[in-house]
């Protein structure tokens, strides 16, 4: 028995970007690719969506017409009970295999201007996909990896450099991913030290732009690390991260320093705005014209994988939210022998189930964060090896004492994939179960705003002004849950660990609002926004409190 990857793309859209000779040297890489796989026990199942043939022989029919995120999903649906993957690859950048593009719940046209947000989070999500109901594609329950190329190019090299990646990739121990390359704006430092915390960094290692930037000897020496974590500022078509301390802005990262120093195997996550863009080099908008993306220069440098956002990102200041909490999952995952692809769905899943068990509901801030957030790469490639949980001439042979074992073919190996994509379906199922529903209030519970406000502004610090927030302009959501009998019995079950021998009424709804105010200011060519949200229960008493930037 093997583990099966399913990897989708669409023939048309390649044929119109690759000429003959270049279509022929990307299916020779794929075949390199699919036969590197199977020394892995990974059977990959590798077929475009719009070839009749193909989709035939795995008894399903092709899309027709021109290839839209909804068609290439509902193909994606239809192979999934006939193959039964374990992790699915989506081939090639949005111009081969679209993004959805959705709401933007966090859209504010004098704050987050994202009207929409690309994504692939609906491709992970195995309910059926409704434009109109976030809860259809926000909560993912599969392993789901990009491999991107480049938009717009007709070069295969984008392809091929990956591919050769993926193919002779190997699992490592748990000491080669130690020494990681941790970069923060001083303005955020707070939760900078949180977040190198989570992945098991002394606090040490964190470097702070400014001072620090690509040019200085520490950083020159770190970025041969093989784990990076960058929680910076980036910008649209902007092969550059920047730190920030007051009102400047200056380069933390380039792709250009970067090209000179990612190590084969690397694995990165940054909570920057755009963070995951891929953009040809030679588009006019690029500035140094021929300037990568950074995600593709990791990519493209031997890098394994790469976690960011497609659009503006939220994250903490003082203390770690949002875009932080994804990220710094993500690594841990990694470091803990995850896939790259199970790493980021375990992130997604924990930041919902943690909100969660602290009483709280997700915000607008949430659930942007959790759609925007892809993964570039294989989904498959396991960076740090474990020990499989059998015992000695089982399934593989042991480490040596007080080492981590490089990931090794084994059944008991793939039986314990299958069962955990069995938890993680049931995980997810639970976590959209207890989502809210969400809708706008009205009449006397957005007067409470008035009230609020006040707090809003010892937030920011006395800054509301500053950033254009005001009292008149706010949003407010009311939020109802309701609990089904198998949730309320489980609480109570809970509630009589605590040793009281009364029982607890536990309600069967809950209802809260949520307050929210956002505002923008441009300091230096770069764009801030601030996002203040305030969480009441019915009565009006404030439950918590919160501020997020974009990064």
């Amino acid at each position: 028995m093997q583990s099966v990857k399913l990897s989708v793309t669409v023939r048309s859209n390649l044929a119109r970007k690759y000429d003959a000779v270049g279509l022929t040297k990307i299916d020779a890489a794929v075949k390199r690719w699919i036969a590197a796989d199977k020394k892995r026990w990974i059977d990959t199942i590798h077929v475009a969506v719009d070839d009749a043939v193909a989709m035939k022989a795995l008894g399903t029919k092709p899309i027709e017409g021109r290839a839209t995120a909804q068609k290439v999903k509902r193909a994606i649906d239809a192979l999934w009970p006939r193959v039964s993957p374990e992790y699915l690859v989506l081939f090639g950048a949005y111009d081969v295999v679209p993004y959805f593009v959705v709401a933007n719940p966090s859209y504010d046209s004098s704050g987050d201007t994202d009207a929409t947000v690309r994504t692939d989070n609906p491709y992970a999500c195995s309910q059926p996909y409704r434009t109109s109901s976030i809860n259809t594609y926000l909560v993912p329950d599969r392993v789901v990896g990009r491999i991107a190329d480049a938009p717009g190019e007709s070069d295969p090299i984008w392809f091929l450099d990956y591919l050769a990646t993926a193919t002779d990739w190997a699992s490592q121990p748990r000491k080669t991913y130690t020494g990681a390359y941790a970069i923060c704006c001083d303005e955020w430092s707070g939760a900078g030290v949180e977040c190198v915390q989570v992945i098991g960094e002394p606090v040490t290692r964190l470097m702070i732009s400014p001072p620090e930037d690509d040019t200085s000897a520490l950083a020159q020496s770190r970025l041969g690390a093989r784990l990076h974590m960058i929680k910076c500022h980036g910008a649209q078509l902007d092969p550059n991260f920047y730190g920030q301390k007051g009102n400047s802005f200056p380069v933390s990262l380039s792709s250009a320093s970067l090209r000179k120093k990612v190590s084969q195997g690397t694995v990165a996550g940054a909570m920057c705005c755009y963070g995951a863009q891929v953009f040809s080099p030679v588009d006019e908008a690029v500035r140094p014209v021929g300037a990568w993306p950074i995600a593709s220069t990791y990519l493209r440098g031997g890098g394994y994988g790469f976690a960011g956002s497609t659009e503006i990102a939220w994250v903490g200041g003082p203390q770690k939210a949002c875009a932080d909490w994804i990220v710094t999952g993500y690594l841990k995952s990694i470091l803990g022998g995850a896939s790259q692809g199970r790493a980021l769905l375990e992130s997604k899943q924990d930041f919902m189930r943690w909100l969660a068990q602290q009483g709280s509901a997700l915000g607008r801030d949430d659930e942007k964060t959790l759609i925007e957030y892809v993964l570039l790469g294989d989904p498959a490639i396991q960076p740090v090896g474990v020990q499989p949980a059998v015992r000695a001439g089982v399934g593989a042979p042991r480490a040596a004492a007080g080492e981590a074992m490089a990931a090794m073919p084994s059944a008991v190996a793939v039986q314990e994939r299958v069962q955990r994509r069995l938890f993680q379906a049931q995980l997810a199922a639970q976590i959209r179960e207890a989502l809210p529903s969400r809708r706008d209030a009205r009449g006397a519970v957005r007067a409470r705003a008035n009230q609020l406000f006040g707090l809003v502004d010892d937030l920011l610090g006395g800054e509301a002004e500053a950033f254009q927030l005001s009292k008149a302009k706010v949003r407010v959501d009311r939020l109802e849950t309701v609990f089904s009998r198998a949730q309320t019995v489980s609480a109570g079950f809970r509630a009589g660990l605590t040793g009281s021998a009364r029982r607890v009424a536990l309600p069967a709804r809950r209802e809260t609002f949520q307050f929210y105010w956002s505002g923008s200011r441009v300091v230096e060519g770069h764009l801030q926004i601030r996002l203040a949200r305030v969480e009441t229960d019915a009565q009006g008493r404030v439950l918590r409190t919160r501020v997020v930037q974009s990064s």
